[in-house]
């Protein structure tokens, strides 16, 4: 990792200090990067001002993360890969930190992976940031006075701002679903640069080249699926990723069809590699991703636990740390395995199978024949609304994600999108690069998270075909029996089959099942209180479902409820904590009753959704930096 920020002005000096110290005012509050040296870097004619520091060789091997001369520097981070024009995927040259001191033109439009770089050269006084196709690695930017600041950390540019003023937008997003729609930070004065973009400023002019507009991508859709064509890419994607000298490859393996497949095109890649799982012993995931290891002949571990501890040890500790490192971007819904304190070297290449979720129509229930009653489709998805069961957003609350949405629909459908895509369409451009993107960065920390099906090369493949074929997983499928066939009647969650081998008679009942399932148990664990004064046969007739599957990890180390159980003791808190802040920039925006439903609720009622609301408010009233006020925090 190469934490940096970069000043530029084209009115007069940087303050080359002033980048220093935000380093230096960060990391006082992290525990990561702490012996490693912090570097500095000014233009000769003032108009540029930089400092970073990185991860040292005993954790990322030989590489440099800058390319440093007297009036030319270039820095980057994440882990890039440069595509040939004839198809060859090089892992290597992209770890060249003099590639991004050369033009943008030469490289920008072959790079990919989880990346950015910025550049300067003064001759020319212009400095050029590029954010990469598939927004996996968030760059931010702030104004203050004259000067433009950019920086892969969006609470590093707050103070640099001077202002803390929330934009209840993302705020509401945030609270409603989990995640910045936009993209953007909590902080008003700190704006996201677009995805795919390289952004050129030079004294008088600013100018932006899009790299994949949402036109190209909505022209990838409905293309046949060429199955020799995308097991190719895939394994080249993975080969190139996996090819930095020094650090260790692990394929976490689950019993999901993504890391299946990222597996296959690592036995077909070649490279030398490791599998973990994490979970309990007879957690699932852990028995059938043993399982897959041991078919494909690997080693297989289980992921231990943090020894610097977690969201459930500490919550308040974890939601100062995902404020640091994500600015409101993220949740502790999401936080389960993020670090707490370093890891010793050589750290690890994380290959994910994040992203395949694009080619299996996992929005498939979005749907609608008008823009609005699409809107109203992806609302409900993205809120999680279900029968028995509604979201935490007030009106005002509900009124801003709404109308984020609607630009959404608005920009895909305008770009040519037809309704049936907009789901996957909402998946790629409004789930992947906002969520998935903040949520790898906040692990990168300790390893650099690669998703070898998360590629602007691989995009066209997994948006191929009808949607009702993406939902029938037909790429899946197709390209795990080309590239490791030995995988594919292995058991899948939840005893599932694929769902190509399913009728969509069956493949329909079999989802009405599990939403009845859902349903039900939701109802019974609101009417739980109501009758347990009922007699038994009274209360065992009340509603049938499908049972609540056991509970595994750290939500299993106590019964569920029992004051000592870790959820319980942190909504216990956080419940005192909320209802104490009543000037809470959040209230606008949430329905007060509902809140106080679901904090006073027995904690063993909750589905994972309804716990994944309680994170939410951890995350945003565990904050010590979101104030009542617009004033600038005191740090």
């Amino acid at each position: 990792m190469n934490l940096f920020v970069v000043g530029w002005s084209d009115a007069g000096p940087v303050p080359a200090a002033a980048a220093s110290e935000a380093i230096d005012r960060l990391l006082s509050r992290l525990p990561f990067l702490t012996d490693e040296p912090r570097r500095s870097w000014s233009a000769p004619s003032g108009a540029a001002a930089a400092a970073w520091v990185s991860h040292g060789e005993s954790l990322v091997g030989t590489v440099s993360y800058a390319a440093v001369e007297l009036e030319r520097l270039a820095l980057w981070s994440g882990r890039p890969v440069l595509w040939t024009s004839d198809g060859h995927a090089d892992g290597r040259a992209a770890l060249d930190p003099t590639l991004y001191l050369r033009s943008s033109s030469e490289w920008a439009h072959r790079l990919d992976g989880r990346s950015t770089a910025v550049s300067y050269d003064d001759a020319e006084r212009r400095l050029t940031v590029f954010s990469d196709p598939m927004g996996a690695y968030p760059v931010f930017l702030t104004e203050a006075g004259d000067v433009t600041w950019v920086s892969n950390n969006a609470e590093l540019l707050r103070p640099l701002s001077g202002t803390a003023e929330i934009d209840t937008g993302v705020l509401a997003a945030l609270l409603g679903g989990g995640w910045s729609l936009s993209g953007n930070p909590l902080w008003k004065s700190v704006r996201r640069t677009a995805r795919g973009t390289v952004l050129s400023l030079r004294p008088g002019r600013r100018g932006t080249r899009e790299l994949l507009g949402v036109a190209d991508i909505v022209a990838m859709t409905g293309r046949p699926l060429d199955v020799e064509g995308a097991s190719a890419t895939l394994v080249a994607n993975a080969a190139a990723l996996a090819d930095w000298p020094g650090r260790p490859n692990v394929v976490p393996t689950t019993a999901g069809r993504d890391s299946r497949l990222v597996l296959a095109a690592a036995l077909a890649a070649g490279f030398e590699f490791t599998t973990v799982t994490g979970g309990s012993e007879d957690d699932p995931d852990v028995v059938i991703g043993g399982l897959i290891a041991q078919a494909a002949g690997c080693p297989h571990g289980r992921l231990g636990a943090d020894p610097h501890g977690s969201m459930f040890s500490d919550w308040r500790r974890a939601a100062e740390l995902v404020a640091l490192e994500a600015a409101g971007t993220a949740t502790l819904a999401d936080a389960a395995g993020f670090p707490h304190g370093p890891r010793e070297g050589p750290l690890a290449l994380w290959h994910s199978g994040q992203g395949g979720e694009i080619a299996r129509g996992y929005y498939g229930r979005v749907g609608g024949r008008t823009r609005a009653a699409l809107v109203g489709s992806l609302y409900k998805t993205f809120v999680g609304r279900r029968p028995g069961r509604l979201e935490l957003l007030s009106v005002e609350g509900s009124r801003l994600v709404r109308a984020e949405l609607a630009a959404f629909v608005d920009e895909v459908m305008d770009a040519g999108a037809v309704a049936h895509d907009v789901g996957d369409l909402f998946y790629v451009l409004r789930r992947m690069g906002t969520w998935a993107g903040p949520t790898h960065g906040s692990v990168e920390w300790v390893r650099d998270t690669t998703s070898p099906l998360w590629s602007s090369r691989m995009l066209a493949h997994e948006l191929a075909g009808t949607h009702g074929e993406r939902a029938r997983e037909t790429f899946h499928l197709r390209l795990l029996e080309r590239l490791a066939p030995q995988l594919v009647d292995l058991p899948l969650q939840g005893g599932q089959p694929w769902a190509a081998h399913q009728s969509e008679t069956a493949r329909r009942a079999r989802r009405a099942a599990v939403l009845a399932g859902k349903a039900g148990r939701e109802a019974r664990s609101r009417l739980a209180p109501r009758l347990a004064g009922l007699p038994t046969r009274l209360r065992r007739g009340a509603f049938t479902g499908t049972p609540e599957p056991a509970a595994s990890g750290p939500r299993a180390a106590a019964s569920p409820g029992d004051r000592h159980d870790p959820f319980t003791a942190m909504r216990d808190d956080l419940r005192e904590l909320v209802f104490s802040e009543r000037d809470h920039p959040a209230w606008p925006l949430l329905d007060a009753d509902r809140v106080r439903s679901l904090l006073e609720r027995d904690p063993s009622t909750l589905d994972a959704m309804s716990q994944a609301y309680t994170w939410r408010l951890a995350t945003v009233f565990g904050n010590p930096r979101v104030a009542t006020t617009e004033q600038p925090h005191e740090d």
